[in-house]
């Protein structure tokens, strides 16, 4: 037997690898499976699952992703360790994609032209032109124009010039509270 060396010293008891073979069946089986999730990824496209629809699409493409890596793949019987290093990916792209998804979830809470992006599909619908930032919510453009009627009709025409600064001020300082 020849010797065999590791980082430059030899090796007393060194024994040799056998890699791991499947039978068809197996094969047969996991491929079978992945042209079923398939299918079923294209029915949840045409299904009207809402907001759930990426998470099932995510969840049917993650099961998928783990059929070829532990078989096609043969993770199922190498060393635990990369398991763990590709479990530890999966989790932290998981992290990283549960703060995006967060953050397009949450972008018209904190301010309001945001939902230009969100409406233009009621819009079009509708038959509208689409309208772009205060025009887009109708919440925020009814209170627009409300503060409008209340200073005066818009520019020049309310409060500002030099001998009304004293009831401007009364007025927002009313309007205020």
């Amino acid at each position: 037997m020849a010797k065999v060396f590791l980082n430059g010293q030899p090796v007393e008891h060194a024994h040799e690898v056998h890699e791991h073979i499947s039978p068809m069946s197996t094969y047969n089986a996991v491929i079978g499976a992945l042209f079923v999730l398939t299918g079923l990824t294209f029915a949840v496209s045409f299904a009207d699952l809402g907001p759930a629809s990426l998470t099932v699409a995510m969840l049917v493409a993650f099961i998928k992703a783990s059929l070829v890596v532990a078989y096609f793949m043969h993770l199922k019987y190498d060393d635990k360790y990369h398991l763990f290093v590709f479990l530890g990916t999966i989790i932290f792209v998981g992290i990283f994609f549960g703060f995006t998804m967060f953050d397009m979830k949450s972008r018209d809470a904190l301010n309001d032209e945001q939902e230009t992006f969100v409406r233009w599909k009621e819009q079009e619908n509708a038959g509208k032109g689409l309208a772009v930032g205060v025009d887009n919510v109708p919440e925020r453009r009814a209170k627009v124009l409300a503060e409008i009627e209340a200073h005066g009709g818009g520019h020049g025409g309310g409060h500002g010039g030099g001998e009304h600064k004293a009831e401007a001020k009364a007025e927002h300082k009313a309007a205020a509270h």
